[in-house]
């Protein structure tokens, strides 16, 4: 498979804490439940884990797994936290001729605290990656037939002239906005008619499209990419392409022992499967299936899954 797929966005060096201490507790006014620490304490950890995150280079180990040509481009510091990202980059395969060095900005950094249920509390400093300009890198250098876009940090201006130069030479764009991007929601929308894949959960659909349910939410959406994937947790997952819409499931239980990386996971599955000319049931299944296999493990990359056979998932069509 000689596809070339470049991944655009965020790198950053993760580091996830787990023990009793970080148990989640139900908050008797808001009901929900939070992870509450007394100021000076000093708390016990069980275990203590290090991996690599972003979610551009998360899809990019994706692709790269899958056996497609896989790059990406981004940014991170002069620091071992990039040194690090770069090293399991080029342990995965994928190329990293376009990353951009910060001179100011530390690379981003993320500590998770997980409950033993999976869930986590995340600490996010995003240094380098928000920093990612047109100027660091030759939009007109990149040679792709996909581009992955992540989060960018709600730089619009970059985003518009990716999608715009992708547009122009013919290469493919699936694109997985981040809060940065959603929180321009009208500029966002005027760049979609340029966008293959728009892929974002249910929540994050309601903010581009509007509407409340979930068949009112892909109503609004149907037709305005060639493939919309909307993700509604427990609910499963919804797709369109230019013809129907489609539901599927979950693709195994399993014991969750950390969400992260999921949506990137699946997202990332999904444009594999398009990417090798699968249809869309296929693609569903690839995505369910990686994103199962990362939730199963600490971090976003260990479960990432290689090419190899998989069990197709009872997908069915559903009309608005």
């Amino acid at each position: 498979m000689d596809t070339k797929i470049l991944a655009i966005g965020a790198a950053t060096q993760d580091v996830f804490l787990t023990g009793k201490a970080l148990t989640a507790r139900r908050d008797v006014r808001s009901h929900a439940y939070v992870e509450q620490f007394p100021l000076g304490a000093k708390l016990e950890l069980d275990q203590v884990a290090f991996d690599t995150g972003g979610g551009a280079t998360n899809a990019a180990v994706t692709f790269a797994r899958q056996g497609l040509r896989s790059g990406f481009v981004g940014k991170i510091g002069h620091d071992p936290a990039g040194a690090e990202v770069l090293r399991v980059l080029h342990r995965e395969g994928v190329a990293t001729d376009h990353v951009a060095y910060d001179t100011k900005h530390s690379t981003g950094f993320s500590t998770l605290l997980l409950t033993p249920k999976g869930e986590r509390t995340v600490l996010v400093y995003r240094g380098a990656s928000d920093e990612l300009r047109a100027g660091d890198f030759s939009i007109e250098t990149l040679q792709a037939d996909w581009f992955y876009i992540t989060s960018l940090g709600g730089n619009l201006d970059l985003l518009g002239r990716l999608v715009k130069y992708a547009h122009k030479r013919g290469i493919k764009v699936a694109l997985d906005p981040g809060q940065g991007e959603l929180a321009q929601v009208k500029k966002l929308r005027g760049l979609l008619t340029h966008v293959e894949v728009l892929k974002a959960n249910r929540q994050e659909m309601r903010q581009i499209f509007g509407g409340d349910e979930i068949k009112d939410i892909i109503g609004r959406a149907f037709g305005i990419c060639p493939y919309i994937v909307l993700t509604d947790g427990a609910g499963g997952t919804y797709a369109t392409d230019s013809d129907k819409i489609y539901h599927a499931g979950q693709y195994q239980k399993v014991k969750v022992v950390d969400r992260t990386g999921a949506g990137d996971a699946f997202g990332s599955g999904f444009v594999t499967a398009l990417a090798k000319g699968w249809p869309l049931e296929d693609a569903l299944t690839l995505a369910s299936a990686n994103a199962t296999a990362v939730v199963q493990k600490v971090g976003a990359k260990a479960g990432i899954l290689k090419t190899g056979r998989l069990r197709r998932m009872k997908i069915r069509t559903v009309s608005l």
